[in-house]
Formats: structure tokens, sequence, C-alpha cells
């Protein structure tokens, strides 16, 4: 982890710093062919920090909610399911931005018949 170069990314670093740290100290880096050795630990450690970070997410939310009184519903049904629903937007922005439409707007459709079929 080194320091960025422009303000903008700089800024990104500082607020992306909490979640990334504990996860630079805990898994080893497979990258590196030392690390590749380490490729299960880093799997099974990845899936417990997503555990990790999921239990929090709704904890928070339901905090939040607690605090505008705002029922655990409406939480889940709105700010958790964007929260779940903005990593297969970025994603098929940044696919369609390098070209493959078709694929960005199978994504987008595939991604929700998926959430709502698994859950």
């Amino acid at each position: 982890m080194s320091w960025p170069s422009t303000w903008k990314k700089r800024i990104t670093y500082l607020l992306v710093a909490p979640i990334l740290f504990p996860l630079w100290l805990t898994l080893p880096d497979t990258r590196t062919p030392r690390g590749k050795k380490f490729f299960s630990i880093t799997f099974i450690g990845s899936i417990l920090w997503i555990a990790a970070y999921s239990y929090l997410m709704v904890w928070w939310a339901n905090v939040a909610g607690d605090t505008a009184r705002i029922p655990p519903e409406v939480m889940g049904l709105t700010f958790l399911a964007a929260g779940t629903s903005i990593p297969d937007l970025i994603t098929s922005v940044i696919v369609a931005r390098k070209g493959f439409g078709d694929m960005a707007v199978s994504s987008s459709v595939g991604s929700n018949i998926f959430d709502v079929t698994v859950g």
C-alpha cells in the first residue's frame, strides 16, 4: 500500500483504508511467488472477511434505521438492496465503456434475475 499521487486518489485511499488495512494485515499476498502456497488460507480468510463486513453492513443499517425510526424491512429493501446492486452497476458501466454493450446489458438483466432467484 503506497500513497497515491493525485488528490482524488488520496481521498479515495483514505476512505477505503479502514476497510483494506485489516485485509492487508491478515491475508497473505498470493500474487508473489512466496505467497502462492497460501492461496487456500487467503481464500478462506476472504470468505470470513466478506461475512464479517456483511454482518457489519446489516448491523449499521439497523442502527441507522432505528435512529431514523425506519422499519428494518424498509432498510433491507432499500439501502441494503441498493448496496448489493451497486457492484453490479459499476461492473456493467466498466464493461460498457470497454465496448461490450451486449455483455453490460446481459449482466444487468442476469444479475437481477440471479438476485431475485437466489435471494
